[in-house]
């Protein structure tokens, strides 16, 4: 039987199938595709596993010690063993060399199944010394040309996540950093990859984001011509950010950052992954584990302790979560497939809510469980109110939250105790009004690419790097989330 015959019989058998298929090795650049289509288990000699593209590869990465790039470096030792070396960026600190601090960071508990395995693998990360908001990154032309001629793949998460950061501040991380990274990653000589971490809320002004790239927020000009003549102003930043259909200076910074990518990558082949809300694991390698407070974690904690009542919105909002593992393995894979036919950057939404949506008040439900059932929450009958209303959020607030607080801390001072509920009180206030924006709308984050870059893999390649959105239980990862809370947050 010859090949065009054999061709056939599989377009009558299964056409809808075949040219699914060949679409997605068309994007993805195969020569060729799986021989039988109708069983996902067979594939041809020309598949490439996630694993052996990093083989020999060596990695870049900015943002290796924060939340996200601690978990996308140990997946990437543990489960591409035969990568080369990983160049990690790290920034000096007061009293911390770059030595000191990845003592502190493989001293996680994160990498004990790392430690486990094969402690050798730790040798393969090789710090160097930089900062992404000092000229050329602040290396020294050693590094910088180590960088130039040994690597493949360059991740790049460095950012500041703070919302209420000053302009001028985020605009030199997370716009002028990412210039820096990529004017580098233009200069490797064995480029293959460029993975830009972004934020699945860089258009919030659009109810529907789709995998693409969208126009700048305003002309880089007129950014740095407001920045010199209102600095730090925050009344003025914030009407300038309104202007422009940005909620914070985070946001509108990583969709610039975002543009710049597009227009100015060159002949790297560019990858921009928009998470949604990261949160703690939910499989490997520690079920549950996080380590900041951020956005979220906090939000829901707060309400679960009683003291986060009021809000503005709809409970029946969805919240779109991913777990920080996901997004980590899907980046790995998106790395493995950057090279492709069309100049043009790939973008992947990295988000839950187009095919396995859960509101804000089953979030809250299911995530509160752990401390209400033990009798941990600190103001009686903890419960998460939405209104929509700016002046009824005002008074609940007043009335269930800002006097239950001052009560509280008059009795901790009765009893001999220090006060602190009034302390965190304005805390969470000031991050549930930072929050109001998101709570109040809905969006729909499509994840098309993102899902068919996932069902073209193996299924070894998907069990080694699930990243699927819909093999959630909600009821009992959001569970397990509180409980990570409690065992990794809640000591310090």
């Amino acid at each position: 039987m010859n090949n065009m015959f054999r061709l056939r019989i599989l377009i009558n058998k299964d056409s809808v199938v075949l040219s699914k298929r060949m679409k997605i090795n068309h994007v993805l650049g195969y020569s060729s595709m799986p021989e039988n289509l109708t069983k996902a288990t067979e594939y041809t000699t020309t598949y490439q596993p996630i694993a052996d593209f990093y083989a020999g590869k060596s990695v870049f990465v900015t943002g290796g010690t924060g939340f996200l790039g601690k978990v996308y470096l140990e997946k990437l030792l543990y489960s591409c063993k035969k990568v080369d070396k990983v160049y990690l960026l790290v920034r000096e600190k007061k009293g911390h060399n770059i030595t000191k601090r990845i003592e502190d960071l493989f001293a996680n508990p994160l990498f004990s199944r790392l430690k486990k395995t094969n402690p050798e693998y730790f040798k393969k990360v090789v710090p160097v010394s930089g900062d992404i908001t000092l000229p050329n990154l602040g290396l020294t032309p050693k590094d910088e040309q180590t960088l130039i001629d040994k690597v493949s793949v360059v991740y790049h998460a460095a950012a500041t996540v703070r919302f209420n950061e000053p302009l001028p501040v985020a605009m030199n991380i997370n716009f002028e950093g990412t210039q820096k990274v990529l004017e580098l990653s233009r200069r490797m000589k064995n480029i293959e990859a460029f993975l830009y971490i972004s934020t699945a809320y860089t258009q919030t002004q659009r109810k529907v984001l789709m995998e693409t790239v969208y126009p700048p927020p305003a002309k880089e000009e007129d950014i740095y011509k407001f920045i010199e003549e209102f600095g730090n102003d925050a009344k003025e930043t914030e009407k300038y950010l309104c202007d422009h259909e940005k909620p914070n200076s985070y946001t509108f910074t990583k969709a610039l950052a975002e543009s710049y990518i597009a227009k100015n990558h060159g002949d790297v082949p560019a990858v921009i992954i928009r998470p949604s809300a990261v949160v703690s694991i939910k499989d490997e390698p520690l079920k549950s584990w996080l380590d900041n407070w951020f956005g979220l974690t906090f939000y829901f904690y707060t309400a679960a302790k009683g003291w986060n009542r009021f809000n503005l919105g709809n409970s029946n909002n969805s919240v779109d979560l991913i777990p920080v593992d996901y997004v980590s393995n899907f980046t790995i894979i998106a790395g493995a497939r950057a090279k492709s036919k069309y100049n043009e950057v790939q973008v992947f939404n990295t988000t839950s809510s187009s095919v396995n949506p859960v509101t804000f008040g089953e979030a809250h439900k299911y995530f509160s469980e752990d401390i209400i059932s033990r009798g941990k929450n600190d103001m009686p009958c903890p419960a998460l109110i939405f209104v929509n209303s700016k002046a009824i959020l005002n008074i609940g607030a007043f009335f269930c939250q800002t006097i239950p607080v001052h009560i509280a801390d008059m009795w901790l001072k009765m009893t001999g105790k220090k006060p602190k509920f009034v302390k965190l009180a304005a805390d969470f206030t000031e991050l549930a009004r930072m929050a109001d924006y998101f709570t109040s709308k809905n969006w729909q984050f499509r994840a098309d690419r993102m899902r068919e870059l996932f069902d073209s893999l193996s299924p070894e390649d998907k069990r080694i790097f699930p990243c699927d959105p819909t093999q959630i239980d909600w009821s009992e990862y959001l569970r397990d989330y509180g409980k990570g809370v409690r065992k990794y947050l809640k000591p310090k």
